[in-house]
């Protein structure tokens, strides 16, 4: 008979089935796009980075998050591989034999290697308990390179800069060290359970002394940490919300702080207690402790604070309060930047038209063109070309046949949702950029009611890189791009080069696109630009700052760039209050929680390269010189900016917002604020669309989220401020500025009063400076809102306006924005009117209101000639039409006939004289529209619409006779 060694086995080819291949495979496959793609996208980050010149900043966010990974990993082995080694010194030598059932049968299942999956545990804990402590860079760079404020809180004493760069980092450390001992507390009991450290000889367990020992320094340990995380805590309590205002208010620097200093005592009091019972193996005291320490931590810390608040503070809380008031007060100027705001008086008198004439200049600089409205206008007359669009009209300000004047300014950017060609090619190698600016005065209008349209001539004015543009391009291939102004590929080098076959392989798999290696059209020269969205841009190489949510183009150096209002910003200034509830654009970076906000870097991105530049702009800035430590090289000394560049830096519109809001109440004087004597409003914004009746007081809400007995305004809309050239009441010097006006403090929003408006200069010379212009007379001028509704229900007014909005043809009108107008020594509101057709706005009517009255021509000269008896100046906001305005724009985006000066003009034609039958038609429709204005002025709406129909008959058949 056979032995089983002369049997036949099968080899080890045959034993491999097509299922183990597939499943094999399809392991292999799974490792490759999950890890596979982690390790590409690092790769390709690491390219991207070098392509910038700022692989400094990309190591260096590495550098940080490793060495906390590395430190809080080796911090828990450290702490559990000592904790089980001294529970395994501590074993019995022999195994006793009354253990838990559950015990024995570990010892059953792992035997010899239930050591090794003690420390495996341990290990995979600590992995666990590292990788979040990795997300903490942005903490621990700050820490590590912390710097002084010029200011101490008032209450311990302490540098700003501990609660800004120290603190965050320290109460993380604190809290993980805690769940980290806990944790090695568990595993520790874990293994004297299983070394058999608990017998189970009765129904009270027997605890070895070792045991009790090793798990007795634990929890003292324990209680020490918490010890010093109560200590912590207690500046934490700066910017606590329960008093009147943000910080330590008067509950708690009297019950809060005092309760924490108890629990101090008492944690270290339990952990000495818990020490005492190595020497005296007697646990009754710290159990004691332990109890009385959760009965404080009740009743000190939660159930006190709430008594005395209610019962002490409450009954007596403008005087409890009006210390740490004043801190709040003082601290949340210095934190906003609104502490050395100037103050100027200002009176207005009635004006005359030769008041008027001898003062048009601020008239002229009206802006009638809103960015807002005007963008479907833009878009149909200049963004009308297959694969660019028009997405944002921004403000700003530009050399106009010898002037300087306030333009709406837009970038024609790529679009590939409207691209001709959708292929892989089309989107990625033919349709690759978006093509030049289209600017025009904000403060005149053609002949046609269209913006004066100019093109800057420009020498790379293709948009490789801009707000709204999406995926990856491949430049310099075989194929050529859309052109641009007459110019042709690529010729940058802020892309990767596709170099080799490794790297496109590379990119395919980090983008999960085939294309990139099969394509035979890419080149060995050809380069990858992605991240090509400014703000993707901007957030990977500086994600620690805020930025603002409104990049706007500029022409510098016969390219464009964009400009980005970037933020640094905390919530954790002691006693200033956090932003809140301010009405902030739909799009901010900044968080509601802070409270100290500094516009101190200009971001830049060259549309072109895609090269970044960071421009420090406020070095004073503790934050960013702390940012400038970990970054040497990250940030460019704001003195480089060029001078070309300078000239069209903005204020920011968020930060402006938020400082305007919290000035309205912080600029009284403290012992004032609780009364809100003196407090004022930001103005309440009239709308945009015609209103049937005034605002009325809506909800109250608080705007600092803070107090519900802080006495606030209603949440109705606030004045949304707006960039203007003003005129500086000082130095008589035109000044390109933001402006938001403000009202008289008042719950239900009844006082509509104009009480102040502040101005921040965004000009190179006098950047960032505020000045608050205060109303000083009696009785207060009308504000904007009242302004408004009165311009509205005028009786002259408001039938043309009803006239202009037709619901069957869905004819809406809009309004601009209601700009008030230091003329000479009075003030004038004025406030285009717009008609929306098909969604495309139009420019068609002015409203001019003075001393309670107001006016709505066609132009600014003829309402200012019915205001102003006797006015006989020349504003000139309406200009002869150029030659290529009314065909729209040409298709080709790099149509050279759009220059940068408005084209020629043939003198007009003489008018024409209509006589004879046509001439008597116009006479009678004339009659008959002023008799329908007299029926309507007497309520008679009937005879109002007979007229008007009768009008309307009158005037098709002077069409008829005209067209004959």
């Amino acid at each position: 008979m056979a032995s089983d060694t002369d049997v036949p086995r099968p080899g080890f080819r045959s034993r491999i089935t097509g299922r183990a291949i597939l499943i094999a495979l399809g392991a292999l496959l799974f490792v490759v796009v999950v890890f596979g793609r982690a390790i590409a996208n690092f790769y390709v980050s690491a390219l991207w980075h070098d392509a910038l010149g700022r692989s400094d900043v990309f190591w260096g966010q590495i550098g940080a998050k490793v060495t906390l990974f590395v430190m809080f990993l080796l911090i828990f082995l450290v702490m559990a591989f000592v904790n089980l080694w001294f529970a395994d010194r501590a074993a019995p030598t022999e195994f006793p034999a009354n253990v838990h059932p559950y015990v024995e049968r570990f010892h059953e299942v792992f035997g010899h290697r239930l050591r090794l999956l003690r420390y495996g545990t341990a290990l995979i804990l600590a992995l666990m308990l590292a990788l979040p402590a990795a997300s903490r860079w942005q903490e621990w760079l700050l820490f590590r390179n912390s710097k002084s404020f010029p200011d101490s809180d008032p209450q311990f004493g302490v540098n700003v800069g501990f609660y800004v760069f120290e603190l965050p980092f320290l109460t993380f450390a604190i809290d993980w060290l805690f769940a980290a001992l806990v944790i090695v507390l568990i595993l520790t009991i874990a293994a004297h359970l299983l070394n058999g450290g608990v017998l189970f000889t009765s129904a009270t367990p027997t605890v070895r002394s070792s045991t009790k020992v090793h798990v007795a320094v634990l929890l003292a340990i324990l209680a020490a940490v918490k010890a010093g995380d109560y200590w912590l805590s207690r500046y934490e309590l700066t910017n606590d919300t329960r008093g009147f205002v943000q910080g330590a208010t008067y509950t708690v620097v009297n019950a809060q702080i005092p309760a924490l200093m108890l629990l101090v005592l008492i944690a270290l009091t339990t952990s000495v207690l818990f020490l005492s019972t190595i020497r005296f193996d007697r646990w009754r005291l710290p159990i004691v402790a332990s109890g009385l320490w959760l009965v404080v931590l009740i009743g000190g810390a939660v159930i006190y604070p709430a008594l005395v608040q209610s019962l002490v503070v409450q009954p007596n809380q403008e005087e409890r309060e009006s210390v740490y008031i004043a801190r709040n007060v003082e601290a949340t100027r210095a934190a906003m930047g609104i502490a050395d705001v100037e103050t100027v008086p200002i009176e207005f008198q009635r004006l005359t038209a030769t008041d008027v004439e001898s003062d048009l200049e601020p008239i002229r600089n009206v802006r009638l063109l809103n960015p807002t409205q005007m963008l479907p206008r833009f878009s149909f007359d200049r963004g009308e070309v297959a694969g660019l669009k028009i997405d944002d009209l921004d403000v700003d300000r530009y050399e106009l046949d010898g002037d300087v004047e306030q333009v709406l300014v837009t970038a024609r950017e790529l679009d590939l949702n409207n691209i001709p060609n959708k292929s892989w090619q089309g989107e990625h190698l033919v349709s690759t950029r978006g093509c030049g600016l289209v600017l025009a005065s904000a403060s005149q209008v053609t002949e046609a009611d269209r913006p004066d349209y100019r093109t800057p001539e420009l020498d790379r004015p293709q948009l490789y890189f801009s707000p709204s543009i999406s995926g990856y391009a491949i430049v310099g291939t075989e194929v050529s791009e859309t052109p641009c102004g007459g110019t042709g590929q690529y010729e940058g080098d802020a892309g990767v080069e596709m170099s080799s076959f490794f790297r496109r392989a590379v990119f395919a798999l980090g983008f999960l696109d085939y294309n990139i290696v099969g394509s035979g059209a890419i080149e060995s020269d050809s380069q990858i630009l992605w991240n090509r969205s400014v703000e993707d841009r901007l957030e990977t190489l500086a994600p620690f700052l805020d930025y603002d949510g409104d990049p706007y183009p500029v022409a510098v150096d016969g390219g464009v760039v964009w400009v980005v209002d970037a933020y640094t910003s905390t919530g954790r200034y002691p006693y200033a209050q956090r932003i809140g509830d301010v009405q902030l654009s739909r799009e901010t970076g900044l968080s509601s929680s802070d409270n100290y906000v500094r516009n101190s870097v200009k971001a830049t991105v060259d549309a072109y390269t895609g090269e970044v530049t960071f421009y420090a702009i406020e070095d004073e800035d503790p934050i960013l010189q702390a940012w400038s430590s970990a970054f040497p090289d990250l940030f460019t000394p704001g003195d480089e900016m060029p001078d070309e560049l300078r000239e069209h830096l903005r204020y920011p519109e968020d930060l402006f917002r938020i400082q305007t809001d919290l000035y309205s109440k912080y600029q009284i004087a403290p012992q004032n604020f609780f009364q809100r004597i003196g407090a004022w409003s930001v103005a309440q914004a009239p709308s945009v669309d015609r209103r049937e009746s005034t605002v009325t007081a809506a909800t109250a809400s608080d705007p600092t989220n803070v107090q519900t007995e802080f006495a606030s305004e209603s949440d109705a809309e606030r004045f949304i401020p707006y960039y203007t050239m003003f005129r500086d009441e000082e130095t008589g010097e035109e000044e390109f500025v933001i402006l938001r006006p403000f009202v008289p403090f008042s719950t239900d929003d009844r006082r509509t009063e104009l009480q102040a408006y502040m101005t921040a200069s965004s000009d190179p010379d006098t950047y960032g400076e505020m000045t608050t212009y205060v109303v000083e007379q009696d009785p207060l001028p009308a504000g904007p809102l009242r302004v408004a509704d009165q311009a509205e229900s005028d009786s002259d007014i408001s039938p043309e306006l009803s006239l202009l909005a037709n619901d069957e043809t869905g004819t809406q009108v809009k309004f601009g924005d209601m700009q008030p107008i230091p003329v000479a020594d009075g003030l004038v509101y004025i406030r285009p009117v717009y008609v929306v057709a098909s969604d495309v706005t139009e420019f068609r009517l002015v409203i001019v209101s003075h001393n309670n009255r107001s006016v709505m021509e066609e132009t600014l000269d003829a309402a200012l000639a019915r205001l102003f008896p006797g006015y006989e100046g020349e504003v000139g906001e309406r200009i002869p039409d150029p030659d290529d305005v009314g065909d729209g724009d040409s298709d080709d985006p790099g149509d050279d006939s759009e220059t940068g000066e408005p084209a020629d003009t043939d003198e007009p034609d003489e008018p024409s004289v209509i006589t004879g039958d046509a001439a008597e038609l116009v006479s009678q429709a004339e009659a008959l529209y002023n008799e329908a204005q007299d029926l309507l002025r007497d309520g008679d709406l009937g005879g109002y619409q007979q007229k008007i129909d009768q009008m309307g008959e009158v005037l098709a058949a002077l069409a008829a006779e005209l067209d004959s």
